[in-house]
């Protein structure tokens, strides 16, 4: 008897549609994750036609062209119910100037992704078009699923919740930990959202919680993007300040000194440990859920 297979989606997703709309992404671990998918999880996939192929650039898979025409085309598929993106790296912006918004507030799709993915999660809130999610991609998602937390909220993020989504997370020291926050929670890349500024790519986050994650930066680039968020105007509009996972950003001190800072010029109510971004457990969110603040105390060493 062969083995039930395990859900990862809501029974209304049967088929995933597979896309790379920023870096060319490694073909044996595409191909391992569509076995997980169709094997372990009894779905069908359908990858993009260039979704790996490589192109001019080498930092990007294929040209801006061919990126979008891959997203069309999984759009204008019937088969397809969710969108999966291989990987992250650079190269979504390149695709926001000319895709069809109106397509995709039309078959409203879940869009899974995080990093680069960035770009086109906050440009999806922008225009009202489909279902941001930050989550898991393809090139990791069989990895990721062997953490129970990071398998669980995957599976549970596209329900529909009558109360906030609790999260349990750290002040910042000197930031004000209020308790009961709630708002709307929207998540991205800490560089990726600063280069949307100006852009009409960049959505209003009036009254929103604001989850920021970065990889591979200097505690003074990621200065430099924390003030030109403050000065843009965007740390203003927010209710609170989460910060995910900084990897392999350094020295740590610095970034500690940084966040502490960064919490006292904003006044600002400001946490840590959500885990979000580029180390494992990788958990699920859907950008714009609602979600209710529970400061913790710091585990003592």
């Amino acid at each position: 008897m062969s083995a039930k297979p395990e859900r990862l989606f809501p029974a209304s997703v049967r088929t995933v549609g597979l896309t790379s709309p920023a870096s060319l992404p490694d073909a044996a671990r595409i191909a391992e994750a569509r076995r997980y998918l169709e094997e372990v999880c009894g779905l069908k996939t359908v990858l993009a036609p260039g979704a790996l192929k490589h192109g001019p650039m080498k930092y990007c898979c294929g040209t801006p062209e061919s990126r979008l025409a891959d997203f069309h085309a999984l759009l204008n598929d019937p088969r397809v119910d969710l969108i999966l993106c291989t990987r992250g790296g650079f190269g979504s912006a390149h695709i926001l100037p000319k895709l069809d918004f109106d397509l995709l507030r039309g078959r409203n799709l879940p869009v899974y992704g995080y990093s680069d993915i960035s770009a086109l999660h906050l440009a999806m809130l922008a225009k009202h078009a489909g279902i941001p999610v930050c989550a898991p991609m393809a090139d990791g998602l069989p990895d990721a699923m062997k953490r129970t937390e990071a398998k669980e909220t995957f599976r549970t993020v596209l329900r529909k919740h009558t109360a906030p989504r609790k999260l349990r997370l750290i002040p910042v020291e000197g930031s004000k930990a209020d308790a009961g926050i709630t708002g709307p929670l929207v998540l991205s890349n800490l560089t990726v959202m600063t280069t949307l500024c100006g852009t009409p790519w960049m959505p209003d986050l009036n009254g929103c919680i604001l989850a920021l994650e970065d990889v591979h930066e200097e505690a003074r680039v990621l200065d430099r993007h924390l003030t030109h968020l403050i000065q843009a105007g965007i740390i203003a509009q927010t209710r609170a300040i989460i910060f995910g996972y900084f990897t392999k950003c350094g020295p740590k001190p610095r970034i500690r000194r940084l966040l502490r800072d960064f919490a006292a010029q904003t006044g600002k109510p400001v946490f840590q440990g959500l885990a979000f971004g580029h180390e494992h457990p990788k958990c699920s969110y859907r950008l714009g859920e609602q979600v209710e603040i529970i400061p913790v105390k710091r585990a003592k060493a």
